[in-house]
């Protein structure tokens, strides 16, 4: 109804109209806090505005509420105002200001999550009563400060220039005017200020926003901390002054505390900057360095495995992009790029440096020649690099070419990517490659047309929820792992041979399209996904996203009552908070989670089901010795022995979980042969041999 256009206006008056209620009805707008803002004087009218447009354009109702950083958390906070998603979600374990620790605050005050507002309006009825507030993101910070001092910071005025004294490090943080969520760069200052010796400057580049009222609030708090205005030469400035290391991060940088304290303690011996990717997950710049007498950007473009092979430090003519490091006194020589220090940023596609700042400096051709590439006689505007053709001996003893292997993905790039089995399937298989002498890029959806492509031999396309197009000039192979409902005959025909990881849906493409398709299943990483001999809990657990639906391997069991250990990210609104362990699982704790639950739960997308799909996870499950319950799909046990038990419908997912499973599963003994078979038949190793095999045919 919210898409017809007849009856829109009508829906979106009717939700302004229920958010402001919600609102209100939870006491949590501070008035004082609004009008200091520069707001109305009512309560009515605040929330009027608020629901309105104000939610969007940085307003806020509460000094101890962020917009963005409470909307990156819950679903459907993008559509509607995210203090309204947090009133009607259970709030317990929701972050909701980098000024304020809203889940600590509930374990002190259990009874704070059932009061209106959640734990924010009892911790703010509780400031107003007391007349301060316990600011402080960790205990190590955390001091009680004045309300009135609070809300003054709604009326701060970031200062002309810092007065900086002596101290071992200053860092800079730049925040710009449309930070997506301001509290992630604060939260890496509050972190790096736990460190003794560390000034922090918070640049800002207006006087409004988010942003400046969130800074204002930290300074309180914050030990060392001032916030100033962002104006040209303010670098200058602190860099003369007597501190012994600068750290900037630059506006927009995605780059978490660790990098920095890691910048900080090489910018100590000169200039250093992180490997600077840009938003697509390629390389903007490995730093900047000479070819043929003229700065360039070393290896733009370029996937960042290019840049770890040339080492881990590179020495080159200057330091490159907005986050770096450098001594406050040193001049601009002896700089390096750490190739394992990423930052994400915009690309700056505007000049490089003068080329009188580089004379002399880092050689191009010398730096790429480390991982095989050279670079092309005559290309001096825009270099072009070129591999040498070289062979490579497998473990069996067998010479293969090594090619230069492309594997496209549909995840993005960064940390949205790094939820996706896609990216991490990606790298199984590539490191798979790699132990068969092969070298191997992994590209992100936004990378997929990246200009470098011409020195790829071939591309694999692992084709999930976007499609992919083959790839002039190499051999292209499609490998079809999921979302087979939305894959036409122009796609398949575009590569040069086409896998797909079900047997059904191979037999029915090629009678459908005339294209010849040959079944490749999913499969796992047998080198990690192998038993420990641990024992067995008794926890059913599930790990993966929401996808934005009410999934029914977990929300039913739930709701009978059943308990499920979720790790997941977006599983607010769907499922109790008490539910949700944590937001992600590290791969590398995988293996003993799948082999010690009770059982792992898994549901397949509809299309993947009726299509004979059989998802990763349950190679993964198998073959580190771990049980499974599924939604049926025709094949999984043929492939799984029994360690999978599948069920047709919810009330027989019920039933089954209420029963004693191990009277359904195999005996131990039978588990770990079924695991050997799997991580032997179905690993990445198979695969990549099977792959490997495939393109030396192809390319004779």
């Amino acid at each position: 109804m919210r898409r017809a256009s007849a009856v829109r206006p009508v829906m979106e008056a009717v939700d302004r109209a229920w958010w402001a209620h919600t609102i209100r009805r939870a006491h949590v707008v501070d008035i004082d806090f609004v009008v200091g803002q520069g707001g109305p004087a009512s309560v009515r009218r605040a929330v009027r505005r608020y629901v309105r447009a104000g939610f969007r354009d940085g307003m806020s109702l509460n000094p101890l509420f962020m917009e963005r950083l409470v909307a990156s958390q819950l679903p459907d906070a993008g559509r509607v105002p995210a203090l309204y998603a947090y009133l009607v979600n259970d709030p317990r374990s929701v972050a909701v200001s980098v000024n304020w620790d809203a889940p600590g605050y509930v374990e002190r005050h259990p009874e704070s999550a059932d009061e209106p507002g959640g734990p924010l309006g009892h911790a703010w009825r509780a400031a107003r009563a007391e007349g301060s507030v316990m600011l402080g993101s960790s205990p190590a910070l955390q001091q009680r400060v004045a309300w009135s001092d609070v809300l003054t910071a709604a009326r701060c005025a970031p200062a002309a220039e810092p007065a900086l004294s002596d101290t071992r490090i200053v860092y800079v943080c730049r925040l710009a005017d449309d930070e997506g969520i301001p509290a992630r760069p604060l939260m890496e200052a509050a972190k790096l200020a736990e460190e003794p010796d560390v000034a922090t400057v918070i640049a800002l580049n207006s006087a409004g926003g988010e942003a400046r009222i969130a800074s204002c609030i930290l300074a309180l708090w914050l030990p060392r901390t001032q916030i100033v205005r962002d104006q040209p030469h303010l670098l200058d400035r602190i860099a003369r002054s007597r501190a012994a290391t600068v750290v900037v991060r630059g506006p927009h940088a995605e780059i978490d505390a660790e990098a920095l304290a890691t910048l900080a303690d090489e910018g100590r011996n000169g200039p250093v900057a992180p490997l600077w990717l840009g938003w697509d997950g390629t390389v903007a710049s490995a730093g900047v360095v000479v070819h043929e007498g003229r700065p360039q950007h070393l290896l733009r473009d370029h996937p960042a495995e290019d840049a770890l092979a040339l080492g881990a430090v590179l020495d080159v003519a200057s330091v490159a992009g907005e986050t770096y490091a450098a001594p406050a006194t040193s001049p601009a020589s002896g700089a390096r790029t750490l190739t394992g220090v990423v930052v994400r940023a915009p690309v700056i596609r505007t000049g490089v440096v003068e080329s009188s700042a580089v004379a002399g400096g880092a050689d191009m051709a010398t730096l790429v020649a480390r991982a095989g590439l050279r670079v092309e006689p005559g290309t001096a505007g825009s270099p072009t690099l070129s591999r040498a053709p070289r062979t490579a001996e497998t473990e069996d003893g067998e010479t293969v070419p090594c090619l230069r292997w492309a594997i496209k993905i549909a995840a993005p790039p960064g940390k949205p990517g790094e939820s996706w089995g896609d990216t991490h399937f990606a790298r199984g298989l590539a490191e798979a490659l790699r132990r068969l002498g092969q070298e191997v890029v992994i590209d992100a959806y936004d990378a997929r047309m990246r200009s470098t492509g011409y020195l790829d031999d071939v591309v694999l396309a692992l084709r999930g929820p976007e499609p992919f197009r083959g790839q002039r000039g190499a051999l292209s192979l499609l490998w079809v792992i999921s979302h087979p409902d939305e894959i036409e005959y122009d796609e398949l025909s575009s590569f040069d041979k086409v896998f797909a990881a079900s047997e059904a849906w191979a037999r029915n493409t090629e009678r459908r399209f005339g294209v010849t398709v040959t079944p490749l299943l999913q499969c796992t990483d047998a080198r990690r996904f192998l038993p420990a001999g641990l024992p067995r809990t008794d926890r059913l657990v599930f790990i993966g996203t929401a996808r934005g639906i009410a999934r029914p391997s977990v929300v039913e069991p739930i709701r009978a009552g059943i308990p499920i250990d979720v790790y997941g990210p977006d599983w607010r609104g769907y499922i109790p908070a008490a539910s949700i362990v944590a937001t992600g699982v590290p791969n590398s704790a995988l293996p003993p989670l799948y082999e010690s639950a009770r059982a792992v739960m898994n549901d397949h997308w509809p299309a993947m089901q009726r299509h004979g799909f059989v998802s990763n996870r349950l190679f993964d499950v198998v073959a580190a010795g771990g049980r499974a319950v599924s939604d049926t799909v025709a094949g999984i046990d043929d492939l799984f022995g029994g360690a999978v038990v599948t069920y047709e419908s919810v009330p027989e997912l019920i039933s089954l979980l209420r029963t004693d499973l191990d009277t359904i599963f195999p005996s131990p003994e039978r588990l770990r042969e079924v695991a050997s078979q799997v991580r032997v038949h179905h690993s990445f190793d198979a695969r990549a041999r099977t792959l490997l095999r495939t393109a030396i045919e192809l390319r004779q």
